[in-house]
């Protein structure tokens, strides 16, 4: 270990003193005392590091859950540990996730779900703040932060969230001065903070909510959390209890967070952090060690792999896939997420199914060409339809026509000479360009150059006059419109970029061509 200049790493607030110390690679102590006075404990970890990992409480009562972080970070080996969820009981509040293992689910309190929140990370060390319900059953509607299915470790945040996407969240429910337990994520998400402050004795006021929102912006930040307070706070570092508990003892809490540090990488580990098949079997490893393996096919499942990350595929999953998608009938889809199978009735919501090249979706009747789709409205609106939700915009109201080709629709400015995606020349030597259906202008006879449809402004006598026109055929840069020539047969993107309030998005649907000009 050895201690470094506070000045190097973090700029104290004025009459604060910082001390740190390095832990391990990418792992880092902070110890900051204020005059007002405040006494507070950080550890900064670097998620990229291969040999650090993430450990939540196992269920496992008086070993990992429900006994000290002390006793936490003892058995289950380790580097530092901090105290979870507030507890109702025994047991936390929110959700509890182990090893891929979850074992408490998310508050159901409709009074505190949509605010109750909790930290969650995958194998891969992706990691998330969050207050939505992670397995909702209409989550198909949505974008997940991270797929449904791959949260692999976890704990509740005891309340309300304090920072979300850099912003500060208002108010809380506790305004008095006590300790307090934080976790935050900077803005790369690769980058953890866990934080213990001190209060309710002479040396340490302690913070209210609000305050600690601001320390964690103060740290950089963007998004964040308390864990349980109070006598609970509790942080610990290399087995040493580096903050005062407020109970003058360790407190038995229901659940921790701790993270693990490998010296050396278990030979086992195909990835340091992350799951792989090989074969019907999946094997797992976190921060480089080893977890351990099991058979899909006991289960009657493969195994499928995306990047560092497996999963078994369920038999009924769509064409086989753990993506797949399929409608049963007019009304029912069935769809497989991470290779988990469900379905869903359509017609509660008064959709339909639909299926197209993206696959089936529960379906808006509007969506013509299906629940994946993008054209121009016989009103020359731009529409789109994700996952069977469909959207439109007005084009016109953003100095933009709507446009629609074999394989792709979108907004484009109304000065685009031949399409989306073209530039030509004009009788004054200025080459008109559109890119995604963005417009530029460029004066190539002011800069001393000549115009050129397909080279664009080039010097004097450097494009070979036996050179064909656009007229001549489908040329590469060829200015024509899409439209006219059958496609390019590749995706197209339509609005100048910040310039539409709606979302302008082309997909290769395959559906006829035709041009709105209106």
């Amino acid at each position: 270990m050895h201690v470094v200049a506070a000045a190097l790493l973090l700029c104290p607030l004025a009459g604060a003193t910082d001390t740190w110390t390095n832990i391990r690679t990418g792992v880092d102590y902070l110890h900051r005392t204020t005059s007002e006075p405040q006494d507070i404990y950080a550890v900064r970890v670097d998620l990229t590091v291969p040999n650090v990992g993430v450990h939540a409480s196992a269920n496992e009562d008086g070993v990992e859950r429900h006994t000290t972080t002390s006793t936490f970070a003892d058995r289950a080996d380790v580097l530092v540990a901090i105290n979870g969820d507030w507890s109702d009981g025994n047991t936390p509040v929110g959700m509890a996730i182990s090893d891929g293992s979850q074992w408490h689910d998310h508050i159901g309190d409709d009074t505190l779900g949509s605010r109750w929140g909790y930290f969650a990370c995958t194998a891969t060390k992706t990691c998330t703040i969050d207050a939505e319900l992670p397995l909702d059953e209409a989550w198909w509607f949505s974008t997940p932060t991270i797929a449904p299915y791959r949260y692999f470790q976890a704990v509740g945040a005891n309340g309300e969230i304090l920072i979300s996407n850099g912003t500060a969240e208002s108010g809380c429910y506790d305004t008095a001065q006590n300790p307090r337990s934080a976790i935050c994520l900077q803005a790369d998400g690769t980058t953890l903070w866990l934080i213990a402050i001190d209060g309710r004795s002479s040396s340490a006021d302690g913070m209210t909510c609000d305050e600690t929102r601001d320390l964690l912006l103060e740290l950089g930040c963007w998004s964040g959390a308390m864990l349980d307070g109070g006598g609970s706070t509790t942080l610990v570092v290399e087995g040493d209890v580096k903050n005062n508990p407020s109970d003058g003892s360790l407190r038995t809490v229901s659940n921790h967070l701790g993270i693990v540090y490998s010296d050396t990488l278990d030979a086992e580990c195909v990835v340091s952090s992350g799951r792989w098949c090989d074969g019907t079997v999946i094997g797992t490893c976190q921060g480089g060690r080893y977890l351990g393996a099991g058979d899909c096919a006991a289960y009657g499942a493969g195994c499928e792999e995306d990047g560092d990350y497996a999963y078994c595929v369920d038999y009924r999953c769509p064409g086989g896939s753990g993506t797949g998608t399929s409608c049963l009938d007019a009304s029912n889809v069935a769809y497989c997420t991470d290779g988990q199978y469900s379905e869903g009735d359509c017609g509660v919501f008064g959709l339909s199914c639909g299926t197209d090249s993206g696959g089936a979706a529960c379906m808006d009747p509007r969506c013509e060409a299906g629940p994946h789709s993008a054209f121009c409205t016989d009103a020359g609106l731009y529409a789109m339809c994700t996952d069977g939700v469909y959207a439109e915009g007005d084009c016109a109201a953003y100095g933009q026509v709507c446009w629609e080709g074999d394989a792709a629709a979108g907004c484009e400015d109304a000065r685009c000479p031949n399409g989306p995606d073209s530039q030509d020349c004009t009788e004054a030597g200025v080459l008109e360009s559109c890119a995604a259906g963005s417009y530029t202008a460029r004066d190539c006879r002011a800069e001393g150059l000549e115009c050129d449809t397909t080279a664009g402004c080039v010097a004097a006598g450097s494009v070979d006059s036996g050179t064909p026109s656009a007229d001549d055929g489908a040329l590469p840069g060829d200015a024509r419109r899409l439209d006219e020539i059958g496609g390019c047969g590749c995706e197209q993107r339509g609005g100048a970029p910040g310039a539409s309030g709606f979302a302008v998005v082309a997909l290769l649907l395959g559906r006829r061509g035709r041009s709105r000009r209106s």
